[in-house]
């Protein structure tokens, strides 16, 4: 039996995918918030996504990750693009394996995507991002996460509007490295409000 988009797309708010399909999203890094974030709008219809990492697939990371045992080792922009494509064909997955830094983020950054989620791990990195979205991408949105490590309460990981279109996510508080260490559920949660974050503004 052949599928098309729309029999994928079926149970979706009546018009959603039509707005979708024509969007792209920029995400950076494809760790614990990247593979998820990108899962979830690769499932809700988003037409294009491209996703930027230079790491490989670690054991440890298969906690919270959206990739597979037999994946180890692998690229992990490579690794999630197969994965994503096997999950929405009709999708247009662009896998950049790079490292974003101060350097590049003026070419690797599109300036005619729609939304751009920062997704690192490292707290510098995240801050050298948002300063660059802030500056040379203020009209698109951005979506950033802090605070998100730990087993704490969900009910605390919030979304704040810090400023023009810069979106946070998270306690604002909680960080990997005061030893509080990464729990599946509860990055999950940080990476699915951070793409319904970004669904919501894709869709005003």
């Amino acid at each position: 039996m052949t599928y098309e988009r729309d029999d994928l797309l079926s149970a979706n708010p009546a018009g959603v995918a039509d707005i979708l399909k024509d969007k792209h999203a920029f995400i950076a890094g494809a760790g614990g918030l990247g593979s998820n974030v990108a899962t979830l709008l690769i499932k809700a219809g988003i037409g294009r996504v491209t996703i930027v990492d230079y790491d490989t697939i670690d054991p440890s990371n298969l906690n919270r990750q959206q990739f597979f045992f037999d994946q180890i080792g692998q690229v992990k922009v490579e690794a999630l693009k197969h994965n994503l494509e096997r999950m929405n064909p009709f999708a247009q997955v662009d896998a950049v394996n790079s490292k974003l830094t101060n350097d590049n983020f003026d070419e690797i950054v599109p300036a005619d995507c729609d939304i751009i989620f920062e997704c690192f791990d490292n707290p510098v990195c995240k801050a050298e991002l948002v300063r660059f979205c802030l500056g040379k991408r203020k009209n698109i949105p951005t979506v950033a996460v802090s605070g998100i490590a730990g087993a704490g309460t969900a009910e605390t990981i919030t979304v704040t509007n810090v400023c023009g279109n810069l979106h946070m996510v998270g306690d604002l508080e909680s960080a990997v490295e005061d030893g509080l260490g990464t729990l599946a559920t509860r990055v999950m949660c940080g990476a699915s409000l951070q793409a319904h974050t970004g669904m919501q503004l894709l869709l005003k």
